[in-house]
């Protein structure tokens, strides 16, 4: 599926195409906590509410169906993914998952399932190193993710897009920051 010159592009699944913030907030309420939107990205939650906490919660989170499934799509998610097909931009998601079949449950509640992810584009990685051998694997030119973590580990992808639609984030160093799908989809279509 490598694709030479040509841009292929990655996404990350939580973050990116779903919005868990206010799931994150709902869970949080839960332990005591109470979050702000923009306080719940995963490397900041976890400060926040400390290891123990957040480990509870992402179990809760991720490996719920209900749960995982009442997370909304991000705000223009589903007409980039027209744009990409319309303008035959291959992409593929990448994304940490133990059990990919809670995933697919949502990508199928979503309608993106198989119309814009299946089988063959949509892989479910165990570590944060694991994504950037995939996408090296795939041949990906350009890789979105909410986590700066993950986009560090992402060393064999030339462009990365920290998705911050939140503003969370300062420091994003070795990769462009984008607020919402309309900007990422822009810098895609370059």
């Amino acid at each position: 599926m490598k694709n030479g010159d040509k841009k292929f592009i990655g996404l990350d699944l939580d973050g990116v195409i779903l919005n868990h913030a206010p799931l994150k907030i709902k869970l949080a309420r839960k332990f005591g906590f109470k979050l702000k939107p923009e306080e719940t990205p995963s490397e900041i939650m976890e400060t926040i509410v400390g290891e123990q906490v957040f480990d509870k919660l992402q179990i809760m989170a991720f490996s719920d169906p209900k749960f995982f499934n009442s997370a909304p799509l991000m705000p223009g998610v589903k007409l980039a993914l027209v744009s990409l097909k319309k303008n035959n931009l291959p992409f593929v998601l990448i994304s940490r998952r133990r059990d990919s079949n809670i995933a697919i449950s949502s990508l199928k509640h979503h309608g993106l399932w198989p119309k814009f992810f299946n089988e063959k584009n949509a892989f479910f990685v165990i570590k944060p190193e694991d994504k950037n051998i995939k996408a090296r694997e795939m041949g990906v030119t350009h890789y979105a993710d909410d986590v700066t973590g993950i986009l560090e580990k992402m060393v064999d992808v030339k462009n990365k897009f920290l998705f911050d639609n939140l503003g969370a984030f300062e420091n994003t160093k070795g990769c462009t920051r984008v607020k919402s799908w309309k900007e990422l989809i822009g810098h895609f279509l370059k």
